[in-house]
């Protein structure tokens, strides 16, 4: 029986890696390169900036999941995590169930590293929890100083009564989640899903498990929860400071509030189209409509700066490979991987 389950969650992992690999080629395929090409050679060497800002902003988000691992941070380097997110990330963006595949990936490859599921999955949970509010947060941010501008008063006049109900929606879920982190009454600890039979039930009560543990961990030591929020915070000022400088470099006059103002926007173009792997299409939709609304309305300039994201993305989808390559030689993964049991 033991050997049929091994079998089968082999073929599980071969045909969830074609899927990915199979998603990947499509959005490879459908990448213009002679357009890239054009791109970067109108930059030039500025692309490495790009990189590098992008690097730091994964190293703060890396870093702010880190902390929330609480003790057993001290069981991985920050570097090796790095490595582990970055692949969570390329596989959570390339497959039909979105973050969900990606974020599952990462706790299940720290197993290897003597850290449990339950703090794994609890760790991710958290780390993804902090990164939504703190980037919400920082869009209502980015919006307040757009309405006190003439050029963004036109704009938000022009979207009407749907951006301030959309506003007041986030604002009282950023409320919501505070509230039910800080003030909610702790429920007593939830029955072990190991002792529930059947799959949705068990699904039931390991997601009741997973709320209970980010409460417990929360009042347990909250100073490590704002601290991964600041560098969620940080994660997201640094990366934002991709489109601030790819406008720079195409010869715009803008400040670093634009570059917040236009990512954090597209990230919610980009939420709402979650399960289109690769994002294909949404992206480039959400790169136009924030460009217009600060302004920017020339196509050439939308399509330049989808063009330099995408050479971006590519860049760091290689990244991911080698990354994987590295892991899997690590002896404590390598384990893990002839096992079957990394679901990716």
């Amino acid at each position: 029986m033991g050997r049929k389950l091994r079998i089968s969650k082999k073929k599980i992992k071969i045909f969830l890696i074609l899927i990915i690999l199979g998603f990947i080629a499509v959005y490879v395929f459908n990448t213009d390169f002679s357009a890239i090409k054009k791109e970067l050679a109108t930059i030039g060497y500025k692309f490495i900036y790009l990189l590098g800002i992008t690097f730091l902003a994964y190293f703060f988000g890396t870093w702010s999941w880190h902390v929330c691992l609480g003790d057993d941070r001290q069981k991985i380097s920050l570097m090796k995590m790095f490595a582990v997110r970055q692949i969570g990330e390329t596989v959570g963006q390339y497959n039909p169930t979105s973050i969900v595949g990606g974020d599952l990936l990462k706790a299940e490859m720290l197993k290897p590293y003597g850290i449990s599921t339950e703090t794994a999955l609890s760790s991710v949970a958290t780390s993804r929890i902090t990164v939504v509010l703190s980037q919400i947060l920082l869009f209502l941010i980015a919006c307040l100083w757009l309405s006190g501008m003439e050029a963004g008063q036109a704009a938000l006049k022009s979207i009407g009564v749907a951006f301030y109900v959309f506003i007041a929606f986030l604002i009282l879920l950023n409320l919501f989640f505070f509230y039910w982190l800080i003030f909610s009454r702790s429920t007593s600890k939830p029955v072990s899903s190991n002792t529930a039979k059947g799959f949705w039930k068990k699904l039931r009560l390991k997601i009741v498990q997973l709320i209970f543990n980010i409460r417990k961990s929360y009042r347990f030591n909250p100073r490590l929860f704002w601290y991964s929020y600041l560098l969620a915070s940080i994660h997201w000022v640094i990366g934002s400071l991709e489109f601030y400088l790819i406008l720079v470099f195409l010869g715009f006059d803008v400040q670093p509030m634009h570059g917040l103002l236009l990512d954090m926007g597209v990230i919610v173009f980009k939420s709402a189209g979650a399960f289109v792997p690769g994002q294909l299409g949404v992206e480039e939709l959400g790169n136009k409509m924030m460009l217009q609304i600060i302004g920017i309305s020339t196509a050439s300039i939308w399509i330049s700066a989808s063009i330099l994201r995408r050479a971006r993305q590519l860049f760091w989808i290689a990244v991911g490979f080698i990354l994987y390559l590295f892991i899997k030689k690590d002896s404590s993964q390598s384990s893990t991987l002839k096992n079957g049991n990394i679901i990716c």
